[in-house]
């Protein structure tokens, strides 16, 4: 028996193996962090840098000849789909008349659509009243304004506060939910021929 003596040849299968097992170890490691490193670039957002920037920038869209809308604003950075805008002021008008004069902190040009996102501290004034809200869309293809969150309409000393307000440009008429109102008849239109 050889209790005391190390065989000689299980020393060698030892490191053999042991040889063997640590080049396999670092490539499996360099594969995983390799693994972890593509996953980490995947998730982050890839962020779209302008084409080009203008500043003083003014533009207008037509429709047959007419005017839809106008708009002026400090600067404008445009990206492949979107133009945005830092202090926009923008016209719209109906029936080729002024409708309302819209300005806020930003917005966004929709080029596909001509649609126009007017978005904090936003401040619609038309003749009818004046609206004010942090975000009003103007789509164009129906022609109708839409704020998808609280809005408020003051006209004279009536006020009409409400969800999701929609309504045309001059803001003549106006729909909006979970409405709170205080209206008086002074400020308010009426057709006397209407009984």
């Amino acid at each position: 028996m050889n209790a005391g003596k190390q065989n000689p040849n299980n020393r060698h299968i030892g490191l053999h193996i042991t040889f063997h097992a640590y080049p396999l170890l670092v490539v499996l490691s360099l594969l995983t962090i390799g693994c972890d490193k593509a996953d980490e670039e995947l998730t982050q957002p890839v962020q779209e840098k302008p084409q080009q920037i203008l500043y003083d920038f003014s533009t207008q869209h037509r429709e047959g000849g007419i005017a839809r809308w106008t708009l002026v604003a400090d600067k404008a950075e445009f990206l492949k789909e979107i133009t945005y805008l830092q202090n926009p002021t923008v016209q719209i008008f109906q029936d080729g008349k002024l409708a309302i004069t819209i300005t806020g902190d930003h917005g966004e040009i929709i080029q596909s659509s001509n649609d126009v996102h007017v978005l904090e501290n936003v401040v619609g004034k038309s003749q009818d009243g004046h609206l004010y809200t942090d975000e009003l869309h103007w789509r164009n293809s129906d022609g109708k304004l839409y704020t998808p969150n609280a809005s408020k309409i003051v006209r004279g000393d009536s006020t009409m506060i409400g969800q999701e307000m929609e309504g045309d440009p001059a803001l003549e008429v106006v729909i909006m939910k979970d409405v709170r109102s205080k209206i008086y008849p002074k400020d308010e239109k009426f057709d006397a021929t209407e009984n």
